[in-house]
């Protein structure tokens, strides 16, 4: 008697799919960060200044957000 031998293939689970997906939100979020920093950046400190002063903020907050890293929060 001769037996064959099957065997049954499991479908597998690469989470690459999903690490590359979170990769590409990641860099997506940097770079509209660092653009957006680059465009208040590039404003007069006083337009600056009203921006605060009409949003609620302390004097200084925005030029500390444009001083921070883009990949910083």
């Amino acid at each position: 008697m001769q037996s064959i031998l099957t065997f049954k293939f499991r479908k597998f689970h690469w989470p690459a799919p999903r690490a590359l997906t979170r990769l590409r939100r990641w860099k997506k979020r940097l770079a509209t960060r660092h653009s957006q920093r680059r465009e208040f950046g590039a404003a007069s400190p006083e337009w600056l200044a009203r921006m605060e002063r009409d949003i609620g903020l302390e004097p200084g907050d925005l030029q500390r957000e444009l001083n921070k890293p883009f990949w910083e929060e």
